[in-house]
């Protein structure tokens, strides 16, 4: 079925906090924390063990943000199946999500209010976390299974989204990462300046942004352009 916009966002923002969460683990492994014997990242028993963690520094309001949340995006991405191209990561992703949100769940010390959370939205995964407990929970196979997993959902999303830029789009955004002036993206890429400039003014619109400044920064947040080293 195809997926909307909206859903991709919700994914994506699940995706791209995790993926980082994943790659903290995999630091902490690099740093001689674990290994840990579980290998399987939709474990709920793994899951349940990492809850102890999550509880000795995370507010009991904020896991039963998480669990909301993960739950709700968990159901939607069992509907909302996307192509051959990353079914499987997304099936691995949405099953760890379900997996967390059911350790959460199960545990009764969290769930001290009778009324649902104001908010599904529970943005980056703070740095309090105990990583280098988690690392001894998990083998290091599994954190990377885990951070794969979220990195291609989130690709997925960026570039399946109807406002992702085609390959002209990504050329002109691409070049502009790099510096380049108007006059020499539009000879470089066989445009006159002002087919140019028409082609960035609707640009700018379908990203939703005012500026080429925006729009440039935006899209190296989604993953789309890349800023050379000696420009950043």
């Amino acid at each position: 079925m195809l997926i909307s916009d909206q859903q991709l966002s919700v994914v994506s923002d699940h995706a791209a906090p995790i993926e980082r969460y994943a790659m903290r683990v995999i630091e902490a492994h690099s740093l001689g924390y674990g290994p840990g014997e579980h290998e399987d990242i939709c474990d709920v028993g793994l899951q349940r063990k990492a809850r102890e963690v999550w509880k000795e520094t995370l507010p009991p309001q904020f896991l039963e943000r998480v669990a909301d949340s993960y739950g709700r995006c968990a159901q939607m991405m069992a509907a909302a199946l996307p192509d051959d191209s990353a079914a499987e990561e997304w099936e691995t992703f949405g099953r760890y999500l379900r997996a967390v949100a059911t350790a959460i769940v199960e545990d009764p010390d969290l769930w001290i209010r009778q009324s649902p959370p104001e908010t599904s939205d529970i943005g980056e995964l703070p740095e309090v976390i105990r990583y280098e407990k988690l690392a001894e929970l998990m083998r290091p196979d599994a954190a990377e299974r885990l951070r794969d997993a979220a990195a291609a959902v989130a690709r997925y999303c960026r570039f399946n989204s109807s406002i992702a830029p085609d390959e002209t789009q990504l050329a002109c955004l691409q070049g502009l990462a790099n510096g380049e002036k108007h006059a020499d993206l539009a000879r470089r890429l066989g445009y006159s300046e002002r087919h140019l400039q028409r082609i960035l003014a609707d640009m700018w619109v379908q990203l939703g942004v005012d500026s080429p400044i925006d729009g440039v920064a935006f899209a190296v947040a989604q993953g789309w352009v890349t800023v050379p080293r000696d420009i950043a």
